[in-house]
């Protein structure tokens, strides 16, 4: 599996140039993840219309939203493929999701991503089995609000005079 970033638009989408068009025709096709900050990510994927003259897209095709996270990756047999992450699960397998696909997200929603598996594992950490839902709201809050807090301090940490410390090669680690 490889992890595909920087396709967030139809300029800079994964571009496979040898698809099928049907029973005999080929075409081109390209990938990118969508992103929109109250309804998630998806992906969207497009192709070109062989049946006319040059490069004519056809209509964008796209998935449906996973609210929290999204990322693009080739499989083992180089296709693309993607994996969500949505609301319906719990603490552990929100972790392990964000520890797998998480480099692959937009960087426009990682600081919800984070704060939001932060804040599920504070939930789960302080439930019991047969606890009412209402058990644990308090911690889930509150470790999201601290993560929501802490991702916004560490990106303008990461700022010197309008220079990004990557850049100055002085970036301090995580």
């Amino acid at each position: 599996m490889r992890i595909l970033t920087g396709h967030t638009t139809p300029e800079t989408a994964y571009v496979v140039a040898d698809y099928p068009y049907g029973y005999t025709l080929r075409c081109k096709i390209r990938y990118w993840l969508e992103f929109k900050p109250r309804k998630g990510f998806r992906l969207v994927s497009q192709t070109t219309n062989p049946k006319r003259p040059g490069e004519v897209w056809n209509k964008p095709k796209a998935s449906t939203y996973c609210l929290f996270g999204g990322c693009m990756y080739l499989d083992e047999n180089e296709h693309v493929q993607w994996a969500g992450l949505s609301q319906y699960c719990d603490g552990a397998e929100a972790k392990a999701w964000l520890d797998k696909y998480g480099e692959g997200v937009p960087e426009a929603g990682k600081k919800l991503l984070e704060s939001w598996v932060a804040a599920k594992l504070a939930y789960d950490g302080a439930r019991k089995p047969g606890d009412s839902l209402g058990v644990g709201l308090p911690e889930g809050r509150k470790a999201f609000v601290e993560t929501w807090g802490s991702n916004a301090q560490k990106r303008n940490a990461d700022k010197i005079d309008g220079y990004d410390r990557d850049d100055l090669g002085e970036s301090p680690d995580y």
